[in-house]
């Protein structure tokens, strides 16, 4: 009987340092960064795409069968510069032509994966929704002779900007060993202004909350990610 119990657990162990085996084979930890192109769709200004950067921490789990969850943890800044068409359409005290704004926000995305394992290599496609949370902005208009007439950083209230962001991004990429490259187009559900907040007399501030409730930072980023 006891040469039975130690065969039990003998083989107990076996499993258990196999399914550990197999556990720390699935899941990789890693870091992740890149490059971040956000715009936004106003009709009564000129908008320029916007080149930014997001960096983080991420981790991939293999459920099998192709498929992969990769959630992370980014910094993630969005942003947009704005030149006025005609300053008559912003209705503003003083007139403004250039207005430039950055928000930084931490980003929860979850990739979900789906690609073939071709030993050298492993293209995949994914979807990834993602929430964020704002935690500083930067605001800065201009008058014609490039003199800045309003500035506002991480005044949220006077600004009646709203914290929360969310939305889906579309793409693919490709994984060679320790490193993934990937593609993707992202869109916010949500708008940047808060719907029941007040401005408080900025320009800056009217402007988002006139201009900037609808689709906006959408657009595109490229990544790298170091998987170990």
């Amino acid at each position: 009987m006891k040469h039975l119990y130690a065969v039990v657990a003998a083989a107990a162990m076996l499993f258990a340092i196999d399914a550990s085996a197999q556990l720390s084979h699935g899941i990789r930890f890693g870091v992740v960064g890149g490059f971040t192109s956000t715009n936004t769709h106003l009709k009564e200004f000129d908008y320029r795409n916007v080149s930014l950067f997001h960096v983080g921490a991420t981790v991939k789990f293999n459920l099998g069968a192709g498929f992969a969850l990769q959630p992370a943890l980014t910094y993630q800044v969005k942003g947009t510069e704005l030149n006025a068409q005609d300053p008559e359409t912003a209705s503003l005290e003083e007139i403004w032509t250039n207005m430039d704004a950055r928000v930084g926000y931490l980003e929860l995305p979850l990739q979900i994966q789906w690609g073939p394992d071709l030993m050298a290599l492993r293209p995949y496609a994914f979807v990834e929704p993602f929430f964020g949370y704002g935690v500083n902005f930067h605001a800065e208009a201009e008058n014609s002779d490039g003199a800045v007439i309003d500035n506002l950083k991480n005044k949220w209230k006077e600004a009646a900007l709203s914290h929360l962001e969310y939305g889906m991004g579309f793409g693919g990429g490709i994984e060679v060993n320790h490193f993934q490259i990937s593609a993707q187009w992202f869109m916010n559900f949500g708008g940047l202004a808060d719907e029941n907040g007040k401005v408080d007399g900025h320009v800056i501030g009217e402007t988002i909350m006139d201009h900037l409730k609808k689709k906006n930072f959408q657009g595109f980023k490229i990544s790298l990610a170091v998987l170990f």
